[in-house]
């Protein structure tokens, strides 16, 4: 068994089966993505397909949903206006088992205090303040409202005094996103926001960082990161983390219709997105959350559209959690790993991504990167297995 595999308990006996479905799919998610599989108590074996932090044995019982507590109104709307300083980002927080947990004194700490007081409570991991600054005003939220885990908008830059970062010139649209636990969904108790927020941030930023060379090619271009503070009431202000990309124009792959793109299109999207993904992986950089809804196709009516990664919140360094078991794998830090080993039969992103592969896949992945199999060495075949 491999050694961060997770066993999922659902008790069945006297339970609707609505509730046997739900308390299955709560306990899914926080299954482990390591291409093996888990065993459940009523012996169906499933392949768990996200990464969200493990958690100990789960209770029956949760609490109210984070929508329905009372909070102040989001200020993130059309035509708000803001200045942000710059914020140099700590390193990325570690990942390891129940790393992003609700705690029993937390859910207590949830059920007494209100929201916003848990904010003034918790503030985010310090960094570093800067002295440049970036004044802002929002034109549209993309993605937000209460109940989710950052708040996404697009911005114009109205300002700037900036000695550290290069910046568009002023009128530029760009988009922000904030790192806000206050509308944080918290899966009815069950996840810690601050610690969440605290781990996405500081993921996101030093990826964009780490992956320097490839902004503006692969990646939005990066403009920094910044810490904005909000007002409570007359006395108190509570401070969120903040970065700001490029506005890519195009669409996402989610919301994009296959049928519309010719096979050949298609098989141009997959190749590039298989090739980014694999350069990104070289730089020690393991993307867990690469779905449709994170990559955007660029100039889609064009007969070589590009596509563009989005969202790195949920980025790993060095290619795995920071579990000590983990840590004794040798994970060829630095090398380049041929597709032909870690996309065979897509590695368990063909939910994914089935709807745009109408071909035989492992056959079509050999022929368009056979030119990478010499540089697989035999460590590499255990450490991922092409059968």
């Amino acid at each position: 068994m491999c050694p961060c595999a997770q066993k999922i308990d659902v008790p069945i006996r006297g339970r609707s089966f609505p509730a046997l479905l739900s308390d299955f799919q709560r306990q899914l998610r926080n299954a482990l993505t390591c291409r093996r599989s888990l065993q459940l108590d009523w012996s169906i074996t499933v392949t768990a397909n996200t990464i969200m932090p493990i958690s100990e044995a789960l209770t029956s019982s949760f609490g109210p949903l984070s929508t329905e507590f009372p909070k102040p109104p989001l200020p993130y709307s059309a035509k708000w206006r803001f200045t942000a300083k710059s914020h140099t980002v700590s390193s990325p927080t570690p990942v390891v088992r129940g790393c992003c947990i609700n705690s029993e004194s937390d859910r207590a700490e949830r059920r007494k205090l209100r929201p916003i007081d848990r904010c003034l409570r918790h503030p985010p991991l310090p960094g570093k303040e800067g002295y440049d600054t970036v004044s802002l005003e929002v034109v549209d939220l993309l993605k937000g409202g209460d109940g989710h885990n950052s708040q996404v908008f697009t911005v114009r830059l109205l300002d700037f005094e900036s000695s550290s970062q290069l910046l568009p010139r002023k009128g530029t649209m760009l988009v922000a996103k904030v790192y806000d636990p206050l509308y944080f969904d918290d899966d009815e108790g069950h996840l810690n926001p601050f610690l969440c927020v605290d781990r996405y941030y500081t993921h996101e930023a030093n990826a964009y960082m780490a992956l320097s060379e490839l902004q503006g090619e692969g990646i939005p271009r990066y403009y920094g990161s910044y810490s904005l503070s909000l007002s409570v009431n007359s006395v108190h202000t509570r401070t969120v983390r903040m970065i700001l990309v490029d506005h890519i124009e195009g669409i996402t792959m989610a919301d994009a219709k296959p049928v519309n793109f010719a096979k050949t299109i298609r098989k141009s999207i997959l190749k590039s997105i298989v090739d980014l993904e694999s350069r990104i992986f070289e730089k020690d950089i393991w993307l867990t959350d690469l779905e449709p809804r994170n990559v955007m196709i660029g100039s889609p009516d064009s007969d070589r559209p590009g596509v563009v990664f989005i969202d790195f919140a949920h980025a790993l360094f060095n290619r795995r959690r920071d579990d000590p078991p983990l840590l004794q794998l040798d994970h060829f830090l630095g090398e380049y790993i041929s597709p032909v080993l870690r996309w065979k039969e897509i590695r368990g992103k063909g939910d994914y991504f089935s709807e745009w592969i109408d071909w035989d896949w492992d056959p079509w992945l050999e022929v368009e990167f056979a030119h990478t199999i010499p540089r697989i060495k035999p460590g590499m075949r255990e450490r991922w297995p092409d059968d």
